[in-house]
């Protein structure tokens, strides 16, 4: 063989070896891909080659943001990326948390399911836990707060007001809420998992369907909500 010839072989075998790489991370779990149209009606019509390019899509929306079409072997449609919100927080570990905005840092281990407390004065909300973090938003004195989240380590509790994440609150900032003083507190330490909704459209076919959902950000990659981790991450997922 030439040397010309096997310059081009070898340049070949790279550049499978890269695609394989890099499809690799794009919403697989277990060797699979993640058929990001489960629950829909026509989640079971999707060939490989359709949930590859609807992967790549929903990856790049959740990631960015951004809107993003995609086409398959026989499908085509649309990730219309929404909010965020916290999962691994309540008893249930897949049930959601609205946030109120995308930029609260997350990457802590807390003690969850601490209660109703209220705001001793009027407060600093910061996105992370610490006063180096922005201030999100200022609360009134008095304000009720359930707290999701006590950051292990650290004098600082993550706080939802009206069914939303809202940021940080240091805990000598608020007091358990009157009525509430001797109630049980404290549930397992868990580490919040982020979320983001989506909506998509999926057109195979003569056959359309539109549905709502979200996906939650493992560490791993993107994976829909309410769905069992990989096994390599569940321990940490599930604060165990």
């Amino acid at each position: 063989m030439g040397l010309v010839k096997k310059l081009t072989l070898v340049y070949l075998v790279g550049l499978s070896l890269s695609a394989c790489s890099t499809m690799s991370s794009v919403g697989r779990f277990g060797g699979e891909t993640e058929n990001f149209a489960s629950g829909s009606a026509v989640a079971d019509r999707l060939s490989g080659g359709d949930r590859e390019a609807l992967s790549r899509a929903m990856t790049t929306a959740l990631d960015t943001g951004k809107t993003q079409q995609w086409r398959g072997a026989r499908a085509v449609g649309v990730v219309m990326p929404g909010g965020y919100s916290l999962a691994n927080l309540k008893p249930d570990p897949n049930e959601r948390i609205a946030m109120a905005r995308a930029d609260i840092d997350t990457a802590h281990v807390m003690e969850t399911e601490l209660g109703l407390y209220v705001l001793t004065r009027n407060s600093n909300i910061r996105t992370g836990p610490g006063t180096d973090n922005s201030i999100a938003e200022v609360l009134p004195s008095g304000t009720g707060l359930d707290v999701v989240g006590h950051v292990s380590g650290k004098e600082w509790m993550l706080v939802m007001v009206d069914g939303r994440v809202r940021g940080y609150v240091h805990e000598n900032l608020a007091i358990k809420a009157p009525g509430t003083e001797l109630e049980l507190a404290g549930g397992p330490k868990r580490r919040p998992v982020k979320c983001r909704e989506f909506t998509q459209r999926v057109n195979i076919y003569s056959e359309r369907d539109e549905w709502t959902g979200a996906a939650c950000h493992d560490g791993a990659g993107w994976r829909l909500a309410g769905e069992p981790a990989p096994a390599a991450a569940e321990d940490d997922l599930l604060g165990l």
